[in-house]
């Protein structure tokens, strides 16, 4: 297969052989160096990117819709196709699918789904983010408590059967006994603490048990305080775990973010926990998702009838540029946060870096922030062919 090369480019996020690099190649669905004997190819492709941004593609760990459509109530390939193509459009390459707490058919029809999609789409879904049931209902949020249960030996089996389609699952860990997080990860299911009243010793716990994971920090958790830090505390004292932050200005303020990001460093990404109303073009008052009414409020967001936070409508790059424009971040360390943060938190191999031989994922953007071109596996598209 010949080569794409694209010449006069201001990469980020890159291993070392593309320091001080402004040309590299695409070739085989991978991302190559620079080379001369690549233009002995006549067949090669010569694209002038004109000092434009290139970055790793963005890798969102919480999605759970967009355009309408919500993957908790209608958890099919269709809800999939829908997501993947308005992630795309917004740089995003990888996309984790969010189920809240259901029933069990409903899970069964994600699983499904989530198998047809990955068969399709290797590169893009490393599988689902199960966000309950084993969580605690002080800390539900939104989500239905009717759902709301502790794990048996039943649901361990059943979980086990279908690890490869699980990313991650969020637990509260004083609601999962010690023996049965030990035979999640047994089974190779990552976990990840959240939606949780754990105390700093329970959380502290769980993350020396092995689990390296925090969902949403700040959010669905007991709040730091001087006598108990909390999960917050043990994620700070813990330096395995990387912990997800929604970077949207409304659910941690961007003070607080400023003030984890100089003590998590390169632990911190950040997520979207984007809804179906991201993307639509039809503003409405209200929508629906797992059974509960969500309020569209210009002021303080999606919430729903008890004030309850209920995600955003914002795409991953959208919390890139607050992270710039409202925490004080360069355009480096928010690209980071985007990319080989979450990469690293979930172990994903050959993407979230710009190096040789990783999956071509890429997002191309100039300085105004407007994405131009977006690589997914090597295949190249302008962005207006996305929308």
């Amino acid at each position: 297969m010949s080569a794409t090369i694209f010449r006069n480019a201001q990469l980020h996020i890159t291993s070392p052989d593309f320091n001080g690099v402004s040309d590299f190649a695409v070739q085989d669905h991978r991302i190559i160096p620079m080379d001369p004997s690549l233009l002995q190819n006549t067949a090669a492709e010569e694209i002038d990117l004109n000092g434009k941004h290139v970055s790793p593609g963005f890798i969102d760990l919480l999605v759970n819709g967009c355009r309408g459509a919500s993957f908790t109530n209608d958890p099919t390939v269709f809800t999939l196709e829908n997501m993947r193509s308005f992630e795309l459009q917004h740089g995003t390459t990888t996309f984790i699918p969010t189920l809240l707490s259901c029933q069990r058919e409903t899970l069964t029809k994600a699983l499904v789904a989530i198998r047809t999609f990955k068969n399709n789409h290797t590169t893009v879904c490393p599988g689902m983010h199960l966000e309950g049931p084993f969580i605690n209902y002080l800390y539900k949020g939104f989500q239905p408590e009717s759902y709301i249960r502790q794990i048996s030996e039943s649901d361990i089996g059943y979980l086990s059967q279908v690890r490869d389609l699980i990313a991650y699952m969020t637990i509260a860990p004083e609601n999962v006994r010690p023996k049965y997080i030990l035979a999640l990860q047994t089974a190779g299911i990552r976990l990840s603490v959240g939606h949780s009243a754990a105390s700093y010793f329970e959380a502290l716990s769980t993350f020396k048990a092995g689990v390296h994971m925090v969902t949403h920090l700040y959010n669905g958790m007991r709040p730091i305080i001087g006598r108990d830090p909390g999960i917050i505390g043990a994620t700070l004292e813990s330096p395995l775990v990387s912990a997800g932050i929604i970077a949207d200005g409304r659910h941690v303020h961007p003070s607080v973010i400023k003030l984890m990001h100089s003590l998590l460093k390169e632990r911190m990404y950040i997520v979207s926990d984007t809804q179906a109303p991201a993307g639509t073009l039809k503003q409405q008052g209200s929508f629906s998702v797992a059974g509960t009414e969500i309020f569209i409020d210009k002021k303080r967001g999606l919430i729903d009838s008890k004030g309850s936070l209920a995600g955003t409508e914002i795409t991953l790059f959208d919390a890139v540029k607050f992270l710039i424009h409202s925490c004080d971040y360069t355009l480096d360390e928010a690209l980071y946060a985007a990319t080989a943060a979450p990469a690293h938190a979930l172990n994903l191999k050959e993407i979230g870096t710009i190096a040789p031989g990783n999956i071509a994922d890429l997002v191309i953007f100039d300085d105004n922030f407007k994405i131009q071109y977006v690589l997914q596996n090597g295949y190249m598209k302008n962005i207006g062919d996305v929308i």
